[in-house]
């Protein structure tokens, strides 16, 4: 089921990925795919390594890894919807802001 969803993240991604620029509902939608595809494959590379050596250290690792990046992306898009928001507040006249 791993593989299966690798697949259909990964054709999700290359969907997304030209258009990841166009606005920031795209680029975070883009982000959310690319950690997805990167969630996918840690947890079936840590299975075999799980399965290999025996440890369950390997999950808390890739865990732990994959919470930052998603915390990255999340801060990554905050900083960004910020900018832009600053960038709208810049671009209204003083009579329309209320």
């Amino acid at each position: 089921m791993g593989t299966v969803a690798l697949g259909g993240n990964v054709v999700c991604f290359a969907l997304l990925f030209h258009h990841r620029s166009s606005d920031l509902n795209m680029r975070s939608t883009s982000w959310c795919s690319r950690n997805d595809v990167i969630t996918n494959r840690s947890v079936l590379v840590a299975a075999a390594a799980v399965a290999w050596t025996g440890t369950q250290w390997i999950d808390v690792a890739v865990g732990l890894g994959i919470a930052a990046l998603f915390f990255q992306s999340a801060v990554g898009v905050q900083r960004d919807a910020a900018a832009q928001m600053r960038q709208s507040a810049n671009g209204m006249r003083a009579s329309d802001r209320i």
